[in-house]
């Protein structure tokens, strides 16, 4: 099947998929009753109310999305007490398969998801608006408007979402539960808040974590109750509160089990001399504590500063280390990332090691960041001082900016990525607390909406570049062709002469890792571009 149209368009505005709307219904699934759809074109199902389970393996829920190919069977099941609502649109999908300038064809795309379908929690808001305002059109034309709306909003959500983790699904399992782990969560509870099967559930995250659920739990809530140590106004009974424990006899416990020494030991000891990073060695450094050892990677450790660390041991880029040369660094602390948790097997060799403390990555505050290793190491004096440097030289910053930045002039900071992606990062990443935090440069709406408020990073195809365009765009490349491609790309071109954006180059080696002292590198870099007009 075929769909030719003749263009007299741009080329810009030509689009590589169209929706042919068929039809949208409301079902009902009564309680404890099932039901097979069998559709002999795509089909979007969207939940009005109730929960059921569907094809034996997922729970779908008020803010569940399920898209599925042509001809593909969906058995649906109410094991509840309430009866099940959704909505099911069908639609043919067509993809460009010649274009001449003059005339388009399409052709009928089979498959459009893949074989498992597109599908995930947590629809947005605007999801469930788009697809309300579907079921109540009556008119065709509007109709084909609302469901392209409808697929385009479902698509970029969970591109979204496969961006910012490893998969999709378990990923954000496994920060929820480092989210919410103070609170008394239950295996069965975040099992269905999910869409997961209990017993599924338990088997995947002992597969992904190598722990079970109680001790992947466990180990999060007591690297917490290791912070929370630090701060001497609260007893082992508060700590243990705030983490999820109900008394600080349990946690203490716990403690002893898991580290081999009690929470006041723990607390009472800061001879920390001999310590090795995976992250954060900005901070550490800001801190007042050189490393005797870190990951080389640009990631953690800027090319600029490794000449600095000439008696530090640095790992090739690339590779963990291996637990011998942990050993023969005679280690007495090993900080690690979050991210840690990932690898269980190492977490538990690393703590036959030394102590390891495990720190939320990406996460916290920069200055708290340092200002809490500084509390560990005994070095506050130190981390005091990189504090007061910094925030003077926000404030020379800020003088330097005020005449030449405008009221309601707004900055972003974004990084060209691969496939002609664009990377648009909260504050945490490249240099962007610089901008956002400290020098309180305003950023254009759709990134304070899509971006800052809600705390995550966003990619985008680089076409819709013009949706976040700044009046100062701080864009960071990887290469000299990525550099080039600011200059040539039609879509720069265009934010540059259509919104009189001014775009300035920023290099990735100089912003990979944004912590600590690197912060101040950035802030130099940044308002030098700045201050000087240094846009192309």
């Amino acid at each position: 099947m075929r769909i030719i149209i003749n263009w007299v368009g741009d080329e810009m505005s030509i689009v590589q998929n169209i929706f042919r709307f068929e039809k949208i219904e409301e079902r009902v699934l009564l309680p404890y009753d099932s039901m097979q759809l069998i559709k002999s074109s795509n089909s979007l199902l969207t939940v009005v109310s109730g929960m059921a389970e569907l094809n034996g393996t997922i729970t779908l829920g008020l803010t569940s999305v399920y898209i599925s190919n042509m001809g593909v069977v969906m058995e649906l099941r109410n094991n509840g007490e309430k009866p099940f609502v959704f909505r099911v649109s069908s639609f043919t999908s067509f993809i460009l398969r010649q274009d001449d300038r003059q005339q388009l064809c399409y052709e009928l795309m089979r498959e459009y998801v893949n074989y498992e379908g597109l599908f995930y929690h947590k629809a947005s808001n605007k999801v469930r608006k788009v697809s309300e305002a579907l079921f109540k059109e009556q008119q065709i034309p509007q109709q084909a408007h609302l469901l392209y709306k409808l697929i385009h909003t479902i698509e970029e959500e969970y591109k979204l979402q496969k961006n910012h983790v490893v998969e999709i699904s378990f990923q954000s399992v496994l920060a929820y539960i480092s989210k919410h782990s103070h609170e008394a969560l239950k295996r069965d509870e975040i099992a269905n808040y999910f869409g997961y099967h209990p017993n599924y559930f338990s088997k995947r995250i002992k597969k992904e974590t190598g722990w079970s659920f109680s001790d992947y739990l466990a180990h999060i809530r007591l690297d917490k109750a290791k912070v929370l140590l630090l701060n001497r106004n609260l007893t082992i009974a508060d700590i243990a509160r705030k983490v999820g424990y109900q008394d600080g006899l349990y946690l203490s416990r716990k403690f002893r089990k898991l580290t081999g020494i009690t929470p006041s030991e723990f607390r009472a000891f800061k001879n920390y001399k001999r310590i090795f990073t995976f992250q954060f060695t900005g901070s550490l450094l800001a801190a007042g504590i050189t490393p005797v050892g870190t990951l080389s990677w640009a990631g953690n450790l800027p090319p600029y500063i490794v000449q600095q660390l000439d008696t530090t041991q640095l790992i090739k880029n690339g590779d963990f280390p291996s637990f011998e040369q942990l050993r023969n660094m005679s280690l007495d602390l090993i900080i690690g990332p979050s991210y840690l948790y990932a690898h269980p097997q190492l977490i538990e060799e690393l703590e036959k090691i030394a102590p390891v403390f495990i720190l939320e990555w990406d996460q916290i505050d920069r200055i708290v960041e340092v200002e809490t290793i500084a509390a560990m190491m005994g070095t506050e004096n130190s981390a005091e001082e990189w504090r007061e440097n910094y925030l003077a030289e926000v404030e020379m910053g800020k003088s330097l900016l005020q005449p030449l930045i405008e009221s309601g002039e707004t900055v972003g900071v974004f990084e060209l990525r691969e496939d002609e992606q664009v990377g648009i990062w909260r504050s945490s990443a490249r240099g962007a607390y610089n901008i956002y935090e400290q020098l309180k440069l305003v950023p254009p709406p759709s990134i304070q909406d899509e971006v800052l408020t809600p705390n995550r990073h966003l990619i985008i195809d680089e076409y819709r570049i013009s949706s976040y365009a700044a009046d100062h765009m701080l864009v960071i490349v990887h290469s000299e062709e990525q550099g080039r491609r600011l200059l040539e790309s039609d879509y720069w071109c265009s934010v540059r002469q259509r919104y009189n954006s001014k775009v300035y180059i920023l290099q990735l080696e100089d912003f990979w890792a944004s912590e600590g002292v690197f912060l101040s590198h950035q802030l130099a870099i940044q308002i030098n571009k700045l201050v000087n007009g240094d846009f192309i």
